[in-house]
């Protein structure tokens, strides 16, 4: 089913609980634990009509879309992964409370059917929410695979629900869900019998607490008050109805106590569990003799104690060489676009225009060359965002967490705190948030500090650049080593707090899911590709924008002074000697990292007009539109051959770290060639790759663990940035004598 697929129905009323608020169009929750599928199928039902925000008086990013049934939108909302709604992280929060507060029309929760008894836990507690419930019955094809049989009518019969099999990578069964959920679910609240006691209890606290909480479920409002949550307890608001109800909940826990010997709280859980168990016991059948699954015979070798790690770090080293090689003649070619033929054009037809000189400046070396010389290293971006995809859609990211555990335990936290560094490759400001998926604040604080060593892709333009000028025959083994020195340091800085800050505070344990491996499809992939892009594209056009006018302008005040003299000039010269043991003591590269603490790609952009825009001065070259769309045709067909035989030769070889020279002689890598040596660009990278982290992530550090960590990480940076810098500039002229 794609995305514009109307999904047709007979005319019905939409099934609806009474407490439901009235809306304009159906809602539809998607809920399910993680790696089962749901965002699969909510991409699938989706497609590009969807947003991300943040849900009401929460700080977790919620994903909405639209897809159309009988003739009308529904809203699809992709809730955060949970395995239960116990509320014991965040995630589990968020899913209960939108289900509780907005009562959806219907829930559909996706479960994997190749683990169908461990996802049936949440879809029981989905279903004592009190609303209409669906199944999705995902990965179908797998559980086939793997010789499991699931008697999918029988499932629904016993359960009270629609249940669908569906496979979300191949788009089946998607019409057939929807359909069945908007038309025949409906709220099944009492799918456990907890026991006469139990139910006793709950028989008598039911009416108490309709009667002061009257939009929720009352008998999951009343399991909850048994098992003493204090979310729940403070639900009941501040009445002396509200303070007797209390008192009753707290005497029905003890009463259940003295008849079972065990708290209420395990006896729900214990009720659950085999209620669970009988269920997938009645519907599911394996095959006598099921050998090991193909997910388990991979494992054996990738999540080996002997080659995990050789097979990760081989892996990294893949994906950036892959994403220095195989971008860099697109990197040529949008350079030859923006800085050669749009500039010509816009200054051709500024003059034309008869334009003042100063517009023609703001719109050829402020806006074309800072913006220009950003938008020159999508390509970059776009291979390196694929690669990472791949992997994750694959099921191996998971992995990489678990190969990881035991290095990660040297530093006193554990595989699961792999995770948000592995996001902070990408971006460090969802790294910093993915730090909430860990239970103990002490974890949160120390992998949030070490977030910002990882590398994030805002980087990754600077060392491409640099990488290409100064060592064009080791490009791929510069950047993959930079990566390497932040996860270094981010061991020793890890090793150093946790005997310090964080000394007197015990690690925690964990239970990492490894999901099965599945082959990754091609929409998908693009889909995450750009998704992840898309923040860079929007950045040049706004942050980087402005930022690129506010350099210009600056580097043209006083009117007719030169660069050096200008208000750019002077203020980052009165910087520029503290970096002199560096290397690059010049206001150029000061001013250049101290713009880049608004976002690491404004680097380039100020380098951009500093230098490009800088050197591009008098009269316009003469614009030949023929030739020059000719060669931009030709150029761009030319880029697509070369990027495909960096690609396929990859595989015979695999030669990883080769010397095969990487050209990516853009206007820009020209320029740098004339103000840098490569010892001080080695140590200007060095520096990038350290120095304190832009705002955005300062402004996540802060909302995450207060300001007076975000202080600490922004000058504990800057000063390791510094050293680093230090270190390399001055050891390295020792070694090559001066």
């Amino acid at each position: 089913m794609s995305p514009d697929t109307t999904v047709q129905a007979p005319t019905a009323t939409l099934p609806r609980n009474g407490a439901a608020p009235q809306r304009d169009q159906p809602l539809v929750a998607l809920v399910g634990n993680p790696n089962a599928g749901k965002s699969t199928l909510f991409n699938a039902f989706t497609g590009a009509r969807q947003h991300v925000g943040n849900w009401p008086g929460k700080t977790v990013d919620v994903k909405t879309g639209t897809v159309r049934w009988d003739g009308r939108p529904v809203t699809l909302v992709d809730l955060p992964g949970a395995y239960s709604l116990s509320a014991h992280s965040l995630e589990e929060v968020i899913a209960r409370d939108f289900i509780l507060e907005e009562r959806p029309d219907v829930a559909i929760v996706v479960v994997d059917a190749t683990n169908l008894e461990r996802n049936l836990y949440l879809v029981v507690q989905v279903m004592e929410l009190g609303v209409p419930v669906a199944i999705a019955l995902n990965m179908m094809d797998q559980a086939e695979a793997e010789g499991t049989v699931i008697d999918v009518a029988r499932l629904s019969q016993l359960l009270g629900v629609p249940v669908v099999p569906t496979v979300g990578t191949r788009r089946q069964g998607l019409a057939d869900l929807l359909h069945k959920a908007l038309t025949e679910a409906r709220p099944q609240p009492r799918p456990v019998d907890y026991g006469l006691e139990a139910e006793r209890e709950l028989a008598r606290l039911e009416p108490q607490v309709a009667a002061l909480a009257p939009l929720g479920s009352p008998r999951h409002l009343a399991l909850k008050l048994l098992e003493g949550d204090k979310e729940a307890m403070r639900a009941l608001g501040d009445s002396s109805a509200a303070d007797a109800l209390r008192r009753e909940a707290a005497a029905a826990a003890e009463r259940i106590r003295s008849v079972y010997g065990d708290d209420a709280v395990l006896l729900i859980a214990d009720r659950r569990y085999g209620y669970v168990h009988g269920l997938a016991h009645q519907v599911v059948r394996r095959s006598r003799g099921q050998q090991r699954s193909l997910t388990d015979r991979i494992d054996d070798v990738v999540a080996s104690r002997l080659l995990g790690l050789p097979i990760f770090f081989g892996l990294m080293a893949l994906v950036f060489k892959l994403t220095a090689d195989a971008s860099a003649p697109f990197v040529d070619w949008v350079d030859v676009l923006f800085n050669d033929v749009l500039a010509r054009w816009a200054a051709a037809g500024l003059t034309g225009l008869a334009a003042p000189s100063w517009i023609i400046s703001l719109a050829v070396d402020g806006v074309l060359a800072g913006v220009g010389g950003v938008l020159t290293f999508l390509p970059v971006l776009l291979v390196l965002y694929f690669c990472l995809a791949v992997l994750e859609d694959s099921g191996y990211m998971a992995r990489a967490a678990f190969v990881m555990d035991r290095a990660m335990h040297a530093l006193g936290l554990h595989g699961k705190s792999f995770i948000p560094l592995i996001v902070g490759f990408g971006c460090n400001v969802p790294g910093i948030l993915a730090t909430r998926t860990l239970e103990h604040r002490r974890d949160r604080i120390l992998t949030g500090l070490l977030v910002p060593l990882m590398s994030c892709a805002a980087r990754l333009p600077v060392y491409v650049i640099f990488a290409a000028a100064f060592f064009p025959r080791h490009t791929t083994a510069v950047i993959f080593s930079l990566y390497l020195l932040g996860i270094a340091l981010a061991v020793v800085s890890g090793l150093v707090f946790q005997r310090t800050l964080f000394a007197h505070q015990r690690e925690s344990l964990f239970v990492l899911e490894l999901p099965p491996y599945r082959l990754p499809t091609l929409r998908g992939l693009l889909t995450h590709m750009w998704r992840h892009s898309q923040e860079f594209v929007v950045k040049a056009g706004t942050v980087i924008l402005a930022a690129s006018i506010i350099v210009w302008a600056l580097l043209n005040l006083p009117v007719g002074a030169r660069p050096e003299e200008s208000l750019f000039g002077r203020g980052a010269g009165a910087v520029a000697p503290a970096f002199e043991p560096l290397g690059f003591g010049n206001w150029e590269a000061t001013g250049a990292l101290t713009t880049g603490l608004v976002a690491k790609e404004v680097v380039v952009s100020t380098m951009s007009v500093i230098y490009v825009g800088g050197e591009r001065a008098g009269e316009p070259e003469p614009v030949d539109i023929a030739g020059d769309v000719r060669r931009v045709v030709l150029g761009l067909g030319q880029a697509t051959l070369d990027a495909a035989k960096v690609v396929l030769s990859l595989f015979p070889g695999v030669n990883l770290l080769g010397d095969q020279p990487v050209e990516a002689d853009t206007a820009l890598g020209q320029a740098l060639q004339r103000h840098f040596t490569p010892l001080s660009a080695a140590a200007f990278l060095v520096f990038v790759l350290l120095y304190a982290p832009c705002v955005a992530t300062l402004a996540a550090l802060r909302a995450e663990f207060g300001g007076r960590w975000a202080a600490f990480s922004f000058f504990y940076l800057l000063a390791l940035a510094w050293l680093a810098g230090f270190v390399t500039y001055q050891v390295g002229g020792w070694l090559v004598g001066g």
